[in-house]
């Protein structure tokens, strides 16, 4: 993989090799059990090896890799087990979080999630703006639930919401992402009817199709 120009973002040394690194073991450059070499990746990279470092402890924390004594950093794939968890802990998480923030939603929150819906439904999907897109995602759903009061729950969803499947899954499932638009929409008409059980239930609904359509088209 060529060494990508920093000067074209504003990601940090860090961010690009995790990005780089992630790309690898999701697109299956690696094996489970391989090791990845940080010299090596240095060099390939035309990084030094502290953002290799600062990446291999992102990767960890994220379950893709894992520092073993004596082999360094060792990778471990995706699982279909991994999924699982972590949007089963979403649904859970966010269902709670939806919940409690709806009271406190007014007029200009549907508002300013009717525009972000509307930017998503009009931006040509190319390979510069799915980041964007992806970014775009991620705001509806923190707006969705950021007036939630309960804390630990919205920290949790925080927490799952920036795993990395949540926030490359647009780019992973690009053949599906009509099916989110709408989803999306019914999402936010259930918020605006102030329907609380419709609105969970559309929210359960939205993440679980996206973890059986990941399992079915992530590289594993």
């Amino acid at each position: 993989m060529e060494r990508t120009d920093t000067k074209k973002t504003n990601q940090t040394s860090e961010d690009l090799v995790t990005e780089t690194l992630r790309s690898a073991i999701l697109d299956g450059e690696f094996q489970r059990g391989d090791r990845i070499v940080q010299e090596d990746w240095a060099k390939r990279l035309q990084v030094s090896r502290m953002p290799i470092r600062e990446a291999l402890k992102r990767l960890e924390f994220e379950g893709l890799v894992k520092n073993e004594p004596r082999r360094g950093a060792i990778v471990y794939p995706i699982s279909i087990n991994d999924i699982e968890e972590i949007y089963t802990l979403r649904s859970m998480n966010e269902s709670i979080a939806v919940e409690k923030a709806l009271p406190y939603l007014e007029e200009s929150d549907f508002e300013e999630m009717d525009a972000i819906l509307t930017e998503m439904e009009t931006m040509p999907l190319t390979g510069e703006t799915f980041d964007h897109y992806s970014s775009l995602n991620q705001l509806f759903h923190k707006k969705l639930m950021e007036k939630c009061p309960w804390k630990r729950v919205l920290h949790n969803t925080e927490i799952l919401r920036n795993h990395y499947l949540a926030i490359k899954s647009p780019m992973i499932l690009t053949r599906y992402t009509d099916k989110a638009k709408m989803e999306h929409r019914q999402i936010l008409a259930a918020a605006r009817s102030g329907e609380t059980t419709l609105l969970k239930k559309m929210v359960e609904y939205h993440i679980e199709r996206n973890k059986i359509d990941l399992i079915q088209n992530i590289n594993l």
